[in-house]
């Protein structure tokens, strides 16, 4: 099985600058972090219906099809270290690389790996030169090691009272003070709130927690948006650990 990695290499040999340098400084990460979640619903286009080929049929572990194959996510998780990390086992995984390694590269080494017209991981039909900007700002800055806010159970190992106190301020209004009052999996029995996804999925919940979700009505914050540290969402996930699944 093929396992895929991005390759870091700029291809540019102009004189002219790489588009990513020349504008990297107006990429916007926070943006970069909801398209690396579900880029379709951010950029306005419509969600893929095949498979991402051929770079998906490399694989055989993961079952899904369609539009989910094409999530940033999906083959790199949502702890950027793919094969690595959480999907490295279960029904997500696919045996490709996550992108953590390519934080230190070059910034038009990422955009054009994300990019990769012509090659097995072509974007370039379904993302913008900002959409890949974003993203690679994203991938350049916005990165951080989950295992260090998560112990080997993946339970939060962050301040339960400081979280507490900032998911009142900053979450209780649309989730509630149990966590319950949005369904995340309206098909199954009972609600399953930020109780029960914070622990089936903690690293889910931190990207969320620090970029928002793509398409909630109204818009879900990112917490970095609004001043909160690293630390701060290691609370907050603690804390709401605790509530109700």
């Amino acid at each position: 099985m093929l396992a895929f990695s991005f390759i870091f290499i700029s291809c540019d040999n102009s004189d002219d600058p790489h588009y990513a340098d020349a504008n990297y400084d107006s990429a916007d990460m926070v943006r970069g972090g909801l398209l690396y979640d579900k880029w379709w619903t951010i950029n306005g286009s419509s969600a893929p219906t095949t498979d991402f080929d051929p770079l998906w049929s490399s694989q055989s572990t993961n079952s899904r099809a369609g539009a989910d194959t094409w999530r940033c996510k999906e083959c790199h998780g949502w702890d950027y270290v793919g094969k690595d990390g959480r999907y490295g086992s279960g029904s997500h995984f696919t045996g490709f690389n996550g992108v953590m390694n390519g934080a230190a590269t070059t910034h038009s080494g990422i955009f054009d790996a994300i990019k990769d017209a012509g090659g097995d991981h072509d974007l370039s039909s379904v993302l913008t030169n900002t959409d890949v900007l974003d993203l690679t700002k994203f991938i350049a800055e916005g990165l951080i090691d989950m295992s260090y806010y998560l112990d080997a159970s993946n339970q939060g190992t962050g301040d339960a009272v400081n979280g507490l106190s900032l998911y009142t301020t900053n979450c209780e209004f649309c989730h509630g003070a149990d966590g319950k009052s949005l369904d995340f999996v309206d098909n199954v029995d009972g609600i399953q709130g930020v109780g029960f996804l914070s622990n089936d999925n903690p690293q889910e919940v931190f990207h969320k927690i620090r970029w928002g979700h793509p398409g909630s009505d109204p818009q879900m914050p990112s917490m970095i948006e609004t001043g909160l540290s690293d630390d701060d969402t290691g609370d907050i996930l603690t804390y709401i650990q605790s509530l109700p699944e």
